[in-house]
């Protein structure tokens, strides 16, 4: 028979549900992680000149003129006789005395004729021919003033994109991503996280002399944020709650390399949102958007410091993936996030997501990195982040949110679980592998008043096996303080298990 009487715990205490879940992303300088410790952070063109050569021709002709008479020559018989270069023929009948000595004009030869026809039809050609040729260079003229003018057009918009002088809004009057970089840089801050620790030689083994209360914070980690409200002389920042939750003492860098001393407002790891004030005003508060009226596939423009403030208020662009996906928190409740495509690294966390309005719409909080994953950005919904916010600023917690009152361990911390999960088997719940041992319970719980001991386990959550401790975290945030649950507890007695069931009303968690 299996002792079950033993627990045999190998982790601490929790008061919530200690689930894997993805990996946050704020890191410090050195690119280590100050967050959860139960994994590693994942963290122009050359232009074408067009040359057009225009060729022009044209002819030129020489007239010769004969004169009458040097050419001929008499002979004895009183023949003229034709030399070359005339112009005229002479003809002169022998037994013709009265007109022997005249001189008569030659007639016209037909070779004469095709010359003169030739001459003329060439004088038409050549006429025509300049006119073409003058119709020709008024449009070619006119080609090349068009040539040149587009040539200048691209010459000054190179000239304008050299001066950085980008268009900043699209025709629909959105921001362009220039635009939005514009708008809302001096809205989003750097976040310098530091921790108290002892000095390493004084304790070391608790060995050396000294106070550790006295000793230097040491720079922890670093993150982003951004403005979000001033109010009563103060400023808040909004981040992530893994950013600042192990720190002591904050610096809040401003876009202009300010550097402001900051106090912790407050935090909830559940929805990874923590708050801090600087004592300044007069800043640029950023403008909050209804993260409910995100449509898949709208551009987003994600702003933060990758790597820590050597690269502050760092840009990247992509579209929304996805919405509502369930990201479980470091404290094992899953929060609806939206899925982006935009590069986010180590330091981003706490960074805004910002629409095309230039508005946030999430907060920047975890990835998937793997080796199998091109890299899957998660933010915070801005309702959800805004709410969380005003509700840390105002009571310091979460208003409105339910708790059972206990702290616990996961029975899969304890030595002899699989004989246990066994024996829960046989007894009809199957696969309880989330069964919460209670370790202790609150004064103000109401099961404080029922017969509930140390390593009683919740087996199961409304008929519902615990089967992860999700069953557990899902319904309390469905749930609001005065509502009452029915819990099915087992308890181990003379090495048997016995299960009964128990009626909680839930009280306010307070942080």
């Amino acid at each position: 028979m299996e002792d079950y009487n033993k627990f045999n715990n190998n982790s601490g205490s929790s008061n919530e549900p200690q689930p894997d879940y993805y990996q946050p992303h704020s890191g410090d300088a050195n690119g280590s992680s100050n967050g959860d410790t139960k994994g590693s952070y994942y963290t122009e063109p050359a232009q074408e000149e067009n040359n057009t050569t225009y060729h022009y021709s044209y002819a030129q002709s020489n007239q010769q003129q004969s004169t009458q008479g040097g050419p001929w020559q008499s002979s004895q018989n009183n023949a003229y006789q034709y030399q070359p270069n005339s112009g005229y023929e002479y003809a002169s009948t022998p037994n013709d005395a009265n007109t022997a000595n005249m001189a008569k004009p030659p007639k016209k030869s037909k070779a004469a004729k095709i010359i003169i026809a030739v001459l003329v039809v060439c004088l038409v050609a050549a006429v025509v021919g300049m006119v073409i040729s003058i119709t020709s260079s008024s449009d070619a003229n006119a080609k090349d003033s068009t040539t040149t003018t587009q040539s200048q057009s691209a010459d000054d918009a190179a000239k304008t994109q050299a001066s950085g002088e980008v268009a900043l809004t699209d025709a629909n009057n959105n921001y362009t991503v220039a635009g939005v970089a514009d708008k809302v840089l001096d809205s989003c801050v750097g976040i310098t996280v530091y921790s108290q620790q002892s000095d390493a030689y004084n304790y070391f083994y608790g060995y050396g002399q000294g106070d550790s209360s006295q000793s230097e914070p040491s720079q922890s980690g670093e993150g982003s944020g951004v403005l979000m409200a001033e109010q009563d002389g103060k400023t808040y920042v909004l981040t992530c709650a893994h950013v600042i939750s192990d720190g002591d003492s904050f610096t809040v860098t401003l876009n202009d390399g300010t550097e402001v001393e900051a106090q912790m407002v407050g935090f909830d790891s559940q929805t990874d949102i923590g708050v801090l004030s600087i004592n300044e005003t007069g800043l640029k508060i950023a403008e909050f958007a209804d993260s409910d009226n995100l449509v898949v596939g709208e551009q987003v423009v994600a702003i933060g410091c990758p790597g820590g403030l050597e690269f502050m208020n760092s840009l990247t662009s992509g579209h929304i993936s996805a919405l509502a996906r369930p990201i479980s928190s470091s404290i094992g409740y899953d929060t609806e996030c939206i899925q982006i495509d935009a590069a986010i690294n180590p330091g981003n966390s706490g960074g805004a997501l910002f629409n095309m309005q230039g508005q946030v719409i999430g907060i920047n909080s975890s990835k998937i990195a793997a080796t199998e994953y091109e890299g899957m950005g998660f933010a915070v919904p801005s309702s959800t982040a805004i709410a969380t916010a005003n509700s840390l600023i105002k009571v310091g917690y979460v208003e409105g949110r339910a708790k059972l009152g206990i702290t616990y361990n996961q029975l899969t911390n304890f030595n002899n679980a699989e004989a246990v999960i066994q024996a829960l088997a046989q007894q009809g719940f199957e696969d309880a592998q989330g069964v919460m041992v209670i370790d202790s319970v609150d004064e103000e719980s109401d099961l404080a008043d029922k017969d509930i001991r140390q390593y009683d386990m919740i087996v199961a959550v409304n008929g519902k096996t615990m089967t992860s401790t999700d069953v557990m975290t899902s319904t309390l945030s469905d749930s609001k303080p005065g509502d009452t649950i029915k819990l099915t507890i087992a308890r181990i007695e003379n090495n048997s298990i016995k299960t009964f069931e128990v009626e909680c009303t839930l009280i306010e968690s307070k942080g």
